[in-house]
């Protein structure tokens, strides 16, 4: 594997046990949701338009339950690990998501890790209602992602941790690839190199080989 200087790391369902975002959908709009999802993931519509219909979708929810909701987020307990040795090993880690950004820094707010960088979709909550905005969207990306991942990368080299749809495109591109569930199984069946993991704690073990 070589010597990593920087890993770009998946949010929803890599650091956190199941799919934050869908899960919410899930529990405020029943299964409405998955009729955008399932054309996002047939290609007929964008991430971004998709992430607009099911927002639109939320009802009032009130900050308790927000709050109540973001707290229930449960995370790889092992990443607590990896952030530490990143930090010793001065191996730059940045989260890159096409998920809400809301979730995610109070999840690292949770766990002292306010200090990692994060670009997401930024989740608007005021008086109860949810809208969207889409600061890192870039009109060029071949994905037609909500937060164009690929942009946000400033090395030539570099490592990518992530599991789904949304890192189709940046995992192509990544010099070395840590790839679990659906993203694993695209990388199988297209042939691309990656290495598999279940826990964040696979990962530190294959870094360490490669030192």
């Amino acid at each position: 594997m070589g010597k990593v200087d920087a890993i770009y790391c998946d949010f929803d369902g890599t650091i956190t046990k199941s799919d934050a975002v869908n899960t919410f959908f899930e529990l405020y709009t029943g299964d409405k949701w998955l009729e955008s999802e399932k054309l996002w993931i047939d290609g007929k519509i964008s991430s971004m338009e998709n992430a607009i219909i099911q927002v639109g979708l939320l009802p009032e929810v009130t900050p308790k339950q927000l709050d109540d909701y973001i707290d229930s987020i449960e995370i790889d307990q092992t990443f607590l690990d990896f952030v530490r040795y990143t930090k010793e090993k001065n191996i730059k880690f940045t989260i890159l998501s096409d998920g809400f950004d809301l979730f995610i820094h109070k999840t690292l707010d949770r766990f002292n890790l306010k200090d990692i960088p994060v670009y997401a979709n930024h989740l608007v909550y005021k008086n109860n209602k949810f809208n969207i905005e889409f600061p890192y969207h870039n009109p060029n990306c071949d994905k037609k992602a909500g937060m164009c991942k690929c942009e946000k990368v400033q090395e030539n080299e570099f490592c990518y941790i992530g599991d789904g749809t949304s890192d189709l495109c940046i995992a192509e591109k990544a010099y070395s690839l840590f790839a679990t569930k659906n993203l694993h199984q695209y990388c199988e069946k297209n042939l691309i190199k990656h290495y598999y993991f279940e826990t964040f704690s696979n990962i530190i073990e294959k870094l360490e080989e490669g030192e």
